[in-house]
């Protein structure tokens, strides 16, 4: 049915109406109706929909088709409807989600009901030279729930194309229009009041390379509020790891905007939510660490040998009920009135009128300005350090630097909006690699310690821990191989970030216009 012309109905059509007016022309034979149900899914950040992808379930099956398209892409049988991508069996299917979804959660969207029914167009000889479907789509079974929409389906039969071609010929005359760029999709959300999109983490905001700066830092501050607002409200239900991630890059970016974009609120002010956005930052590290331990289950028993796979198991059990404790202590913070006043008077902070300081040097300057200045100013200090860690390369300059390209990136988010898409997208590509490269070392380092620590806590927790120690040695050991090999990585990787063409786009977008606007 899905691979023939698809037809709207005209206004006011139904399906008695249709067979009515075909019945004085044709012969024709109703087939029994069928019904199914179809359930949407997507991750909370909308990753599929980003991605011009639907996947929905039918029955004991799952789809996965384009947006505006009706072929299947891949299809593959559930006992149950997955959440994660774990909970895939080995398909065609998995293999393209695996990399789209990652670690995310799928939720249900919408659940939609279609009763289709056939109709054979039959010649003066009996035979069905045409098959059509009149289909209905509804948010719920029964028939009093409103149509979301209702569509013809045209299936040919081979041998009687021109049968086909007088039957399209007579829809169209009597108004019936194909489907074109149309999705059930949308309609289905709709009606349930949700916007594809309409969450993302990602900084999507659009400034004026002319406001004022203090303007644009409240615009992109205020943006990174509703993202904490919005997570925090999802935390505790724990469906979903990276409600928690997301909250903390919010607050993250929130403190590095507060010490990147300088002087642009008064110090006593930036000083007060510095220190109480560190202090909301701290409550979730234990939280989020064991969180990142234990979604690696999998890898790190994959780089053991195969006989110490499962001698290995009782770590996760203990990380496991370390969780549950710290998800507690995380849940009841951000309740506390003390996360409560935090967030209210940043709120009050960010809706107050402009305040006119004589120490906020840089409020009213074009916001264009102070970006260029800022991100050249940042991208030089990298450069330097990088020089000099070539000569050197130490663990501890690692771990600054790692920090200080954090902050160059977040401040090109900030103001990506404002310069040629291609050409920042091209630089925030080449600092996210050195960035990758420098996080890698820094979760091996991270991971290392952790291990010794835990290490030295499991005697006490299993009095027959000697397996689980040979283990974690030996995790231990393939995890400090790795992070030689990501060490030695480092020179090329920011060579390549440093090269003359790179430097070249740096002084292009910020250093030009920067001696131009201070000159």
């Amino acid at each position: 049915m899905h691979n023939h012309l698809k037809f709207n109905l005209p206004d006011g059509y139904d399906e008695q109406q249709l067979i009515s007016g075909l019945a004085d022309h044709y012969a024709i034979k109703k087939e029994r109706p069928a019904r199914k149900s179809m359930v949407i899914y997507d991750t909370f950040d909308w990753r599929l929909f980003d991605k011009s992808l639907v996947l929905y379930a039918s029955g004991n099956k799952l789809f996965l088709r384009k947006l505006f398209k009706n072929e299947i892409i891949h299809g593959t049988e559930i006992a149950s409807p997955p959440v994660f991508i774990w909970d895939f069996y080995d398909s065609k299917l998995k293999e393209q989600l695996a990399p789209i979804i990652k670690m995310r959660a799928l939720f249900k969207l919408v659940e939609v009901h279609s009763r289709s029914t056939p109709w054979c167009i039959l010649n003066q000889d009996k035979k069905t030279v045409a098959r059509l479907v009149y289909e209905e789509i509804r948010p719920s079974r029964g028939k009093n729930a409103p149509v979301l929409a209702a569509y013809l389906w045209l299936n040919p039969v081979k041998g009687y194309q021109k049968d086909s071609r007088n039957l399209i010929k007579r829809l169209k005359e009597s108004g019936f229009a194909t489907c074109k760029k149309e999705d059930i999709f949308f309609k289905a959300l709709e009606a349930v009041e949700k916007q594809p999109g309409s969450y993302s983490s990602k900084l999507q905001i659009r400034l004026d390379p002319e406001m004022r700066s203090d303007e644009a830092a409240k615009i992109i501050l205020r943006f990174l509020l509703q993202v904490m607002k919005i997570n925090q409200n999802k935390i505790e239900k724990d469906l979903d790891t990276e409600f928690l991630h997301d909250f903390r890059v919010a607050i993250r970016r929130t403190r590095s905007a507060l010490s990147q974009i300088e002087s642009v609120f008064p110090p006593e002010s930036i000083g007060r939510f510095k220190k109480d956005f560190a202090f909301v930052g701290k409550l979730s590290n234990q939280l989020r660490d064991l969180d990142v331990y234990l979604l690696k289950e999998e890898t790190y028993k994959a780089m053991l040998p195969s006989g110490l796979r499962d001698d290995i198991s009782p770590l996760f059990g203990y990380l496991r009920k370390q969780r549950s404790k710290a998800l507690k202590k995380v849940i009841s913070g951000l309740e506390s009135k003390k996360i409560a006043r935090i967030m209210q008077d940043w709120e009050s902070f960010l809706n107050e009128p402009q305040q006119i300081s004589p120490t906020a040097s840089n409020a009213g300057l074009p916001i264009i300005r102070l970006a260029r200045k800022r991100i050249y100013q940042q991208y030089r200090s990298i450069v330097k350090a990088g020089n000099l860690i070539l000569e050197k390369t130490e663990d501890e300059k690692l771990h600054a630097l790692r920090i200080e390209c954090k902050k160059l990136r977040y401040l090109m988010e900030f103001f990506s909006s404002l310069f040629a898409r291609q050409t920042i997208d091209s630089l925030i590509e080449q600092l996210k690699k050195l960035q990758d490269n420098l996080g890698d070392f820094n979760d091996l380092c991270v991971q290392q310690d952790y291990l010794m620590d835990i290490a030295g806590e499991m005697p006490a927790i299993d009095p027959n821990s000697q397996k689980v120690l040979v283990a974690i040695g030996s995790l231990i050991g393939t995890l400090n191989r790795n992070k030689q090999i990501v060490k030695n990585a480092f020179a090329k990787t920011y060579t390549n970030f440093a090269a003359p063409p790179n430097k070249r786009l740096f002084q292009d977008l910020f250093a030009s216009k920067t001696k131009e606007a201070t000159a």
